[in-house]
């Protein structure tokens, strides 16, 4: 569909693809999601109710009453940089 169109594209445009790659190469699945506007985000779903949405430029979690805290942010979109602090963060978050 031309919607799905749009949003492939906008995730590709904005760094996201590249994110959902950086992650995956971290083992950290994530999808590239659109959050209103075609204004993508890698999507990381926690449990039920939380979940972590990223861009090149951070990453942040979330509940469903919305948002929680900054996981980590940068000034300049880094996706391996974003993609390792998730990580960092998540394995701190399993002990």
């Amino acid at each position: 569909t031309a919607y799905a169109s749009r949003c492939k594209e906008a995730s590709k445009r904005q760094g996201i693809d590249q994110l959902v790659e950086e992650l995956a190469s971290q083992g950290i699945t994530a999808t590239s999601e659109q959050t209103g506007g075609f204004t993508m985000c890698a999507y990381m779903p926690l449990s039920d109710s939380r979940y972590i949405y990223a861009n090149p430029y951070g990453a942040g979690l979330y509940d469903a009453e919305g948002f929680l805290s900054d996981i980590v942010q940068f000034d300049e979109p880094s996706a391996s940089a974003v993609a390792s602090a998730v990580a960092q963060y998540l394995s701190k978050e399993a002990i």
